[in-house]
C-alpha cells in the first residue's frame, strides 16, 4: 500500500517515458518562457502571446507554493528535456483542477498527455486522497477535449461562448470532471487511464 502524501513534500512523480518534479523560479529557463511567447502554444490555452522575459515567467512560477498549488515539470527521461508542465490546484472538499501545457511541438501527438495525466490521476486520487478531478477547456481544443474523454472524464457542463475566443469572437467553455468512484471503476475493468 502506498504511503499517503503529506501536504509540504515535493510531488515527484515517473511513468516509462517521462519524469515529473516541481519547476522552481530558479529551473526556469529560455525553453519555458518561449511557450509562454508562443502563439501556437498560447492559442490552445486560448490566450494571447505573454510577452515574458525571464522575470515574469520566474514571478508566475513562484506563485506555486507546492502544498496546495503545484507546476509539475515534465521531463523526457530519454533526452532530460522538461517538454511541458502540468499544473495541479487542490480547491477543497476533495476536488483538484488540473491543466497540461505541452511546450516542446517535437512531443505534439506522442500520448504524453494520456501517460502523464495517468500517472497524476493515480497519485491524486489513492496519495493526495482527491474525490474528484475537474478542468475546464475551450471548445475549439481538441486534443485536450479528446485526452479528457479518452481518460473517462465526463463533460458537466458547456458554458456557452462563456469567453473571447482568441482570433476573434465568442467560444464555449467545456467543464470536464472524473470522480475518484469512475477511475476505481476504470482501474478493476483495466481501461486506459
Amino acid at each position: 500500500m502506498t504511503t499517503p502524501w503529506k501536504q509540504g513534500q515535493p510531488v515527484t512523480l515517473e511513468t516509462e517515458r517521462f519524469r515529473l518534479a516541481p519547476i522552481r523560479p530558479q529551473d526556469v529557463d529560455e525553453a519555458y518562457v518561449a511557450w509562454w511567447n508562443d502563439e501556437e502554444v498560447q492559442k490552445g490555452l486560448n490566450m494571447p502571446v505573454r510577452n515574458w522575459g525571464l522575470p515574469e515567467a520566474r514571478q508566475h512560477v513562484a506563485r506555486f507554493d507546492n502544498r496546495r498549488r503545484f507546476h509539475l515539470g515534465i521531463t523526457a527521461k530519454e533526452t532530460r528535456e522538461r517538454i511541458g508542465f502540468i499544473t495541479l490546484i487542490r480547491e477543497g472538499h476533495g476536488r483538484v483542477q488540473t491543466n497540461s501545457v505541452i511546450g516542446n511541438k517535437d512531443y505534439w501527438g506522442k500520448k504524453v498527455v494520456l501517460e502523464v495525466r495517468g500517472e497524476v490521476l493515480r497519485f491524486l486520487f489513492e496519495e493526495m486522497g482527491a474525490e474528484k478531478i475537474i478542468s475546464t477547456v475551450n471548445a475549439r481544443n481538441l486534443p485536450s477535449i479528446y485526452n479528457y474523454k479518452a481518460q473517462g472524464f465526463t463533460c458537466e457542463g458547456i458554458l456557452r461562448d462563456h469567453a473571447e475566443w482568441i482570433e476573434g469572437g465568442r467560444v464555449d467553455m467545456l467543464n470536464f470532471g472524473l470522480l475518484k468512484s469512475e477511475w476505481e471503476a476504470q482501474q478493476k475493468s483495466g481501461e486506459a487511464s
